[in-house]
């Protein structure tokens, strides 16, 4: 029974048609390499009918201002106390000649939850992005940040959300919903916001008209139950609010000292990716996010349903001082590279996915 049903899912997921929870549940029965592959299979003719060859890259640059954070989630290597050896905090001055130097058509912005950069600080710098780059995506905070700016400045989930919307925030990142787990969530990042106040900060977001983005945190003790419940219910989510643009499953980094000792392997990897593919029908773009798995595996992922590689990054932060062995950035020739080794006609584009030059670099600088 199970067996067929596996088929079934496979069948229906290659043509983008909905699963049903069972169905979901199928697909993350036991993963051998010969179920990965079947995976990967349905995962690139679901990708196939809506992208064709296409591969999307953005040329964005994350800025971290601090990494002093209060909240102690137990997997984090990149939060400090304010006295630590790694401590450390931006100033606009810096954040402004970064982007400036490196003229990016996207930025994303995330910090930490402090006082360093609180609620009105962080709410200038968007609005002077915005003024000095009229024409630059801005994606920023993350839900977990903007539930911390409400609770510490007095204000409402909503009104802290329309005034980054009219200070000049066109997208929420995806960050901070690690696994929509209690169980885990009790464990990990019990002083952060949980499942259900991850949702509501989106849902509120969309209602403004905010798009947003949507993660999923996996390979540190989480289950393969938990994983398919998580995109369940990010699927239904997006069924009420229709504000979820791309969907980045995270590969854990165990850094140092950490409880687990390694990360998913690369096969586990583009096992999510291609679940990820087949069960979330109606959240459009699917990332292969190479900072957390190399960019090996992530040009793999592009086959097992991804149609997206993320960007340049320039200078990211966050995965690298978990452990990431990947490059800190890359140029736009080495990602075009990257995509066509792996058989795929890379398209730039910018932050709302629509593309810049579809017909590639040919020989020009477009910086």
């Amino acid at each position: 029974m199970t067996a067929k049903l596996f088929n079934t899912a496979l069948e229906k997921g290659a043509l983008a048609r909905r699963l049903s929870s069972e169905e979901a549940l199928a697909l993350a029965e036991k993963i051998t390499p010969r179920r990965c592959h079947l995976l990967g299979q349905a995962a690139l003719e679901n990708r196939t009918r809506r992208f064709a060859q296409r591969a999307t890259y953005v040329f964005n640059v994350q800025i971290n201002p601090a990494n002093i954070c209060g909240a102690g989630c137990t997997f984090c290597n990149y939060a400090a106390s304010r006295n630590a050896s790694h401590a450390y905090v931006l100033s606009e001055e810096q954040i402004l000649e970064k982007v400036q130097r490196l003229e990016p058509t996207e930025v994303h912005i995330v910090g930490g939850l402090n006082q360093v950069w609180p609620f009105e600080r962080c709410l200038s710098l968007v609005r002077t992005l915005r003024r000095q780059y009229p024409d630059i995506h801005i994606k920023a905070f993350t839900a977990v940040e903007i539930a911390y700016f409400a609770r510490t400045s007095g204000l409402t989930v909503k009104q802290v959300l329309e005034r980054f919307k009219q200070a000049g925030t066109d997208t929420l990142p995806g960050g901070g919903a690690e696994i929509f787990s209690e169980r885990l969530h009790r464990l990990h990042w019990p002083n952060k916001i949980g499942p259900e106040q991850w949702l509501n900060v989106h849902r509120t977001a969309h209602r403004l008209g905010i798009a947003s983005n949507a993660t999923m945190l996996f390979g540190f003790g989480d289950t393969w139950r938990e994983r398919v419940e998580h995109l369940l219910r990010l699927r239904q989510a997006q069924d009420e609010s229709g504000g979820y643009v791309c969907f980045i499953p995270l590969a854990f980094q165990p850094g140092e000292g950490k409880f687990v000792e390694k990360g998913p392997t690369p096969l586990e990897t583009l096992a999510v990716l291609a679940i990820a593919r087949l069960v979330l029908d109606n959240i459009e773009h699917l990332k292969s996010y190479w900072p957390m798995t190399g960019l090996e595996t992530a040009a793999a992922g592009l086959s097992w349903g991804a149609d997206d590689m993320d960007g340049t990054i320039s200078e990211e932060k966050i995965a690298h001082l978990a452990g990431a062995q990947t490059p800190v950035g890359l140029a736009r020739e080495k990602m075009e590279e990257t995509i066509q080794v792996a058989g795929f006609v890379p398209v730039e584009r910018d932050g709302r996915f629509l593309p810049v030059n579809p017909t590639g670099l040919q020989g020009q600088d477009r910086r």
